[in-house]
């Protein structure tokens, strides 16, 4: 790929095209451009170092849990 084309494609999402007015327009061509970049990215497995630290998280007691437990002493 040439500069050219680099140039031409970093454009296509510099803004939203001309026929795109009002708010909801735009934030719907936002929206569309978000998934063309990120749909690959939610489609892969998280990382094994990613899950074990999530599996920790619901593992330990929330703060929320903790404040409950004291105030119904």
């Amino acid at each position: 790929m040439d500069n050219k084309d680099s140039n031409a494609k970093g454009a296509e999402f510099r803004s939203a095209p001309a026929g795109v007015n009002s708010q909801g327009e735009k934030e719907d061509w936002i929206g569309r451009q978000l998934r063309r970049v990120f749909d690959n990215s939610l489609s892969e497995p998280l990382p094994d170092d990613i899950m074990s630290l999530l599996d920790r998280i619901d593992d330990e007691p929330s703060l929320s849990d903790s404040k409950a437990d004291k105030g119904a002493a």
